[in-house]
């Protein structure tokens, strides 16, 4: 019976990515993701899933040159098609700086189309090409396969591995079950397609969403690891590690952890597990992960060090068995091998539930020391929006000493989105309000900008291109440059500045 329970919670851990194809109709702006340009620690971009006026949800993004403390006004990429919506955002540079996108778009009622589109970006996040389908659900009948894309870029060759799984429609989704790939070696013009784990480490029949988590090291080395369950292969669950050197095109296949304790019974829980990869180190990888083995669901993590993985280790040091919940949990390791494991805690709610009030917090291992564990939001209490698939998420960037970390939280009764950042070397921290406003369009445009809901009724300024006022008034849901000759402006409203194109 004990061993059915715990093979119940590793594939319930499975099961649950990060989240499931998103429902459409809430108002929010959450599951952010970040990238820092390697030629720039200060260039920033974060993209996120949003809210935009006559839309289902759409990805937005903003770029940052000053580390985090101003940003650029979103922008929104249009949909594959008219009607879908759009999830899962992943975004990753290459080494020259050229900015990639990975997400989902898709008919999220009936899913009569869908793809993981990748976009390109050659001004780091400013303007974006259009989207390329890495992946549909045509490609794999019966089968989803477009689900938590995950983007990571070989930093020597500049090839683009984008990762996914199963979507979570058990009415529609049938086993087998796999792991997904899609490599691009053209900067994103073309991709193939395989499916990533092989015999005899195939995923199995049972976890119905073996999501693999990709990572590169410095020396192209790509790592991937994805669950498994297949009685026929091994009795025990596994966590299967895939890799590749710079030098192959063959996959080389280890048994990352063999074995129960992972997963929860807590079918809320954000509780996606996380693969990074030290980047001057293809023989250093962590992996986090939930896990209820001590009573209550705690963040686990397991190392590699040189040629084999090492026991569970629990990250978060208050009390076992008490009650408190951990989940949403994301790694990274900085330049000089330091690691920082982030997750969301429950400790100093006031309850024991997932409906408690949450903190983030945060620890580092340098040296394989670990540190102490420090806080770096305020007591958030809860909303029930949390409770929808997906819709909230954590993700952090370690680079040059500097930690940054970017999450969704209602501290403002909406889900908004947050960005700390630590500077290890003198310990000090700033925290950031992303700006979620959207950008007018069409843009460029014959003379009329829509403009977004938020900015209505707002006083503005337009400026020529050469400093002279334009026109001035309070917005309404258009603003009319027909009178006015073909050009660019500055549209000035509050903190924001648009530049727009009539043509």
């Amino acid at each position: 019976m004990k061993l059915l329970l715990l093979l119940t919670l590793f594939i319930s851990f499975c099961v649950q990515a990060q989240n499931q194809l998103i429902s459409s109709g809430n108002i929010f702006e959450g599951e952010p993701y970040l990238a820092i340009n390697p030629q720039n620690s200060n260039h920033l971009v974060a993209a996120w899933m949003g809210h935009q006026f006559n839309q289902k949800i759409v990805i937005k993004s903003v770029v940052s040159f000053d580390g985090g403390t101003s940003w650029t006004p979103p922008f929104w990429q249009t949909h594959q098609q008219l009607g879908n919506t759009s999830a899962d955002v992943s975004l990753a540079f290459n080494a020259n700086g050229t900015l990639f996108m990975a997400y989902i778009d898709y008919d999220n009622t009936n899913f009569s189309n869908g793809a993981i589109v990748c976009r390109k970006s050659t001004d780091g996040g400013l303007n974006w090409n259009e989207g390329v389908v890495v992946r549909s659900i045509s490609s794999c009948p019966n089968k989803l396969c477009i689900d938590r894309p995950w983007i990571a870029v070989d930093p020597l060759s500049g090839n683009i591995f984008i990762t996914s799984t199963n979507a979570n429609q058990p009415g529609i989704v049938a086993a087998p079950f796999h792991p997904y790939l899609a490599i691009s070696s053209d900067q994103g013009a073309n991709f193939t397609l395989q499916e990533l784990d092989q015999s005899p480490y195939l995923a199995g029949n049972t976890i119905t969403q073996p999501m693999p988590s990709p990572a590169f090291a410095n020396d192209g080395t790509f790592m991937a690891i994805y669950p498994s369950y297949y009685p026929a292969q091994h009795i025990l669950p596994r966590l299967v590690e895939v890799t590749q050197t710079n030098t192959s095109t063959n996959y080389n296949y280890e048994i990352a952890y063999q074995g129960l304790g992972f997963g929860t019974t807590n079918d809320t829980l954000k509780s996606g597990p996380h693969l990074s990869l030290d980047p001057s180190n293809a023989n250093r990888a962590n992996y986090s992960f939930i896990s209820d083995v001590f009573g209550d669901p705690d963040i686990f993590s397991i190392e590699k060090s040189g040629t084999g993985w090492s026991t569970p280790t629990r990250v978060n040091t208050d009390l076992t068995n008490n009650g408190v919940i951990q989940d949403l949990v994301w790694s990274d390791y900085d330049s000089d091998g330091d690691l920082a494991v982030c997750w969301r805690d429950r400790r100093n709610g006031i309850s024991s539930t997932y409906q408690s009030p949450t903190q983030i917090y945060c620890r580092i291992q340098s040296n394989q020391d670990w540190g102490d564990e420090f806080i770096i939001s305020p007591l958030v209490d809860h909303d029930s929006i949390l409770l929808e698939s997906g819709n909230d998420f954590l993700n952090i960037q370690f680079d040059n000493n500097h930690l940054y970390v970017i999450w969704g939280d209602v501290r403002q009764g909406g889900l908004k989105i947050y960005l700390n950042h630590l500077n290890q070397l003198t310990n000090s921290t700033s925290t950031y309000s992303i700006p979620t406003l959207a950008h007018l369009y069409p843009n460029p445009s014959n003379g009329s900008f829509n403009i977004p809901d938020d900015l209505i009724g707002k006083a503005f300024v337009l400026y020529t291109s050469d400093g002279q006022q334009a026109k001035t008034g309070l917005l309404d849901s258009q603003i009319d440059l027909s009178m006015l000759k073909s050009g660019t402006y500055l549209l000035q409203v509050t903190a924001y500045s648009f530049t727009l194109v009539k043509n």
